[in-house]
């Protein structure tokens, strides 16, 4: 009996299915299951398509961008350089007493 009254469920399922699809109204028709799959189906297939899209260019940019932050670790362990031989230079000054002393 569990079965028969899954069958009439599905066939009242169906029948309103086959009545939302035949109705002319366009708003009535968007309520059916086949128009909310097709437009889920729409909607994967836009997002699945700007995924793969975003995905190219992320491929085509990592060598470059690599390169970049390379650049970007040498400068900045270069001015690093700078700043530590330039508080060396000043401290040096201040030890000697300011004093330009010219050594022959």
């Amino acid at each position: 009996q569990d079965n028969l009254g899954k069958a009439v469920v599905s066939t009242q399922s169906t029948g309103e299915e086959l009545a939302v699809y035949k109705n002319p109204d366009p708003a009535a028709r968007k309520q059916s299951l086949r128009e909310q799959y097709n437009r889920k189906i729409l909607e994967q297939d836009n997002l699945g398509k700007a995924l793969r899209a975003k995905q190219k260019t992320v491929r085509e940019q990592h060598v470059p961008n690599v390169a970049q932050m390379a650049m970007w670790r040498d400068l900045t362990s270069l001015l690093a350089c700078k700043t530590n031989i330039l508080s060396k230079q000043q401290q040096k000054e201040l030890d000697t007493g300011g004093e330009n002393i010219l050594i022959l």
